[in-house]
């Protein structure tokens, strides 16, 4: 289903964008709402889309409005391997997000803002999770 809001066409191309990562090896991504399960003692992506707050930018009903959020994506990794291997994948999809990388797609235009932050890692008794921030921005 293509995506009819500018709501979800941005979701859209930053799913998109994470799609299209190349890693060595290949990790699964796990995307919001659909059916997933975890490979078994293996490496994977996880994204997660969190809009913000809409500003309005004008005063007429029709106004362009400021569109911004976060796309979340964990770097999870079985415990065992330390840290190192999770945190330079977050390191590589936090590259791929770079500040200033613009997205298009039905009408909407999209910009990363900031340079992504890799955060701590979270370690759980079976998996280490490596969080990466990205910031976008969006005028429509």
């Amino acid at each position: 289903m293509m995506a009819a809001t500018v709501e979800a066409t941005i979701a859209e191309m930053l799913f998109a964008r994470l799609t299209s990562l190349v890693l060595s090896p290949v990790l699964p991504v796990s995307y919001p709402g659909l059916a997933f399960t975890p490979p078994a003692n293996a490496a994977y992506l996880k994204a997660g889309f969190i809009p913000n707050r809409t500003d309005n930018l004008g005063l007429a009903n029709d106004a362009k409005a400021r569109h911004q959020g976060i796309l979340q994506v964990m770097a999870i990794y079985p415990v065992g391997q330390g840290v190192i291997k999770p945190t330079n994948t977050a390191g590589l999809v936090a590259a791929h997000f770079a500040k200033g990388t613009i997205l298009y797609g039905s009408g909407v235009k999209l910009k990363v803002y900031s340079k992504p932050s890799v955060g701590a890692p979270m370690i759980e008794p079976d998996k280490v999770n490596v969080p990466v921030t990205i910031l976008y921005r969006s005028f429509n």
